[in-house]
């Protein structure tokens, strides 16, 4: 048996005392929170009269003053008043009984507090009381007529976005993002609507997220192909003129691979159609714009690419808009027979040259033409053009590489008129087959100049040496073509830079360039600079005349030009001769050895070499053969002019 002490049996008898306290507490807690849950709207006036009492009571053990008291009133009847509420009418009610209270709490203090409360409880509990029930009476009204919440919707009944989608849209959401995007292509992008412009065809807007550019999207046309098992070419891009959204052209059905019907000249609105798209949609050769000009283009192909098919339904579509043609065919009329008779023809590599001098002087002439007459740009429509008598004049050059030799002033020629040409109505197209840019006699500002206007580049067979001839934001791979496609030709395939499809493949229709040239109108050319000499020689732009700088150096012109002669001033501006270069590739070797021996390498990698490698070494053997220059002692040593 255990003995417990006196201490012992205290404590715990102390111990369960707390312990019954502490629930009694809590559960008297509980029943007075659960009460004032209840209850307290409908005693919420009393809790007002309730805090108005304890504010009485506890002034005099706390030591406060009336004042004090006052100045607290009047905080919260300030705070009452400019508390947010739905009307005025609420603010100032609320207002009002924090004045009436605070003011009957500030004079129970003043009165003596708990004594006055203890001598006068009528006049300082009931009566305080009695305000509050009839304050209060607005706020029981509202609980009697308050509204029931509204029921929450229930979720069921808000339908998913994807039901939302049509089935088009939905199915190609899927497959760009289980092929396109999960192939690591396209990244940074969301398809959110597709349409069916025509059957086989789809156009989808895709979203592009910040970051992402249109630039690098648009070139991954093939990578897009391949990840839907496309045909090459049927991708095509349009801008929507909006950063962050564009429209892809997607093609199951290709509407150009039987090839293309010619129906006739769609001459309209300074456009026309020049090829059809993988997509059915025709591709537009701009040839003019109201109060902007006259433009020109480039067009490039390996031999039976279409390339004459293309120029001849350029020509067809001018002369039916009643635009003046002149062509240039430097393979004497074997490029582009037909229309011999049709337009102001020239062949021959002379004739072409002369025509292509004879442009430069109507650009020229042109030019100050219009400006005296106050003309800002070409425009048919123009009252003041058509006094002048003037009218748009396209001037078509085939195999301009026969023509355009490197470092020659024909090249310079034409680089002055190609970029001032659109304003005076003249547009220049020139055409060639070989994808280099000797092609335009290296010439980069001259293909600039051009391709602004319009590109058509047919297949290529070969991307050659030395820089392209496609501009540099150029879609599309020309190289990859194929000259048959399971048994059937591409001839006439091709990219249209210029374009709302943007990479993806076009065909020129399929014409009888003899029936369409006997059907097209004749226009006849109206020149405003007569006939190029073919005696005289090329004066590079900015430069002065042979006569002019002949009677300078005689002691022509003014009297202080005759003057700085005579005492031998400024000889060296006297006796600048005319900057020509060489004609032919064997005057261009000699110069350079007269300038000093040089290896076959050494005048392979000079810049303005106007032939290629093999080219150059046959050059070479036939001067070493006629005796003009020195052979190398050793492979690969230096030519020298023989002596």
């Amino acid at each position: 048996m255990s003995t417990r002490t006196a201490d012992e049996i205290r404590a715990d008898r102390l111990a369960k005392l707390g312990r019954a306290l502490t629930a009694l507490f809590a559960v008297t807690a509980y029943a007075v929170a659960t009460l004032v849950k209840r209850s307290w709207r409908r005693l919420f006036p009393f809790y007002w009269v309730a805090a108005e009492l304890a504010v009485a009571w506890v002034a005099g053990p706390l030591g406060l003053s009336w004042q004090t008291v006052g100045i607290l009133a009047l905080a919260i009847a300030a705070t009452a008043a400019g508390w947010r509420a739905r009307s005025r009418t609420v603010r100032a009610w609320r207002a009002a009984i924090a004045i009436v209270l605070g003011g009957y709490a500030v004079a129970t203090v003043a009165a003596g507090g708990q004594a006055a409360l203890a001598a006068h409880p009528t006049l300082t509990i009931a009566v305080p009381t009695l305000l509050g029930v009839v304050l209060g009476w607005p706020w029981w009204h509202h609980l009697r007529h308050r509204t029931p919440p509204a029921p929450e919707p229930e979720p069921v009944l808000i339908a998913e976005p994807a039901d939302v989608l049509d089935p088009l849209t939905a199915h190609w959401q899927r497959r760009w993002e289980r092929e396109v995007l999960a192939a690591r292509v396209c990244e940074g992008t969301t398809l959110v609507q597709a349409v069916e412009p025509r059957p086989g065809v789809t156009e989808a807007l895709v979203r592009l997220t910040p970051g992402t550019r249109p630039g690098p999207l648009y070139k991954s046309g093939p990578d897009v192909e391949v990840a839907l098992d496309l045909n090459e070419g049927a991708i095509g891009w349009r801008s929507t003129g909006k950063r962050a959204w564009v429209k892809v052209v997607l093609v199951e059905r290709s509407y150009i691979a039987d090839g293309v019907p010619w129906t006739g000249p769609t001459y309209a609105g300074g456009r026309f159609e020049i090829a059809r798209f993988a997509d059915g949609s025709p591709g537009n050769w701009i040839v003019s714009r109201p109060n902007y000009g006259v433009l020109g283009g480039l067009v490039v192909g390996s031999t039976g690419a279409g390339k004459s098919r293309a120029l001849g339904a350029l020509i067809a579509n001018l002369l039916d808009g009643g635009v003046q043609v002149a062509v240039g065919d430097p393979q004497n009329g074997q490029s582009l027979p037909a229309w011999k008779n049709a337009v102001d023809y020239y062949p021959g590599v002379d004739n072409s040259s002369l025509l292509g001098r004879r442009v430069h002087a109507e650009v020229m002439r042109r030019s100050k033409l219009l400006a005296d007459a106050g003309v800002e740009a070409f425009d048919e429509n123009d009252p003041r053009v058509k006094a002048l008598g003037l009218c748009a004049l396209v001037v078509i050059i085939d195999e301009c590489q026969l023509i355009l030799l490197p470092n020659t002033p024909l090249v310079a020629l034409m680089e002055q008129a190609a970029e001032t040409m659109r304003k005076t109505g003249v547009g220049i197209v020139l055409a060639t087959q070989l994808p280099q840019m000797k092609s335009l006699g290296g010439s980069v500002r001259l293909r600039d100049a051009l391709v602004a206007g319009n590109a058509l580049i047919l297949r290529l067979s070969n991307r050659g040496s030395g820089t392209t001839i496609l501009p540099d934001d150029f879609v599309g791979d020309p190289f990859a073509l194929q000259p048959e496609i399971d048994g059937k030709t591409t001839a006439g395939m091709g990219y249209l830079r210029t374009s709302a499809r943007v990479g993806m493949l076009c065909r020129v229709p399929h014409l009888d360039e003899s029936a369409a040239a006997a059907a097209a109108p004749r226009v006849p050319v109206r020149w405003n600079v007569p006939e190029i000499d073919p005696a005289s020689k090329i004066v590079l732009p900015g430069q002065g005349t042979p006569a002019a700088k002949a009677a300078v150096s005689a002691g022509g012109g003014s009297a202080v030009d005759r003057l700085r002669a005579a005492f031998g001033a400024g000889r060296r501006s006297t006796t600048v001769v005319e900057q020509v270069a060489p004609l032919t590739p064997a005057e261009w070797v000699l110069a350079c050895l007269r300038r000093g021996p040089a290896s076959a390498q050494a005048l392979l990698d000079r810049p303005d070499c106007p032939v290629e490698q093999s080219q150059l070494y046959a050059l070479l053997g036939r001067l070493k053969d006629a005796g003009r220059i020195t052979p190398p002692a050793q492979r690969g040593g230096p030519f020298t002019i023989a002596n």
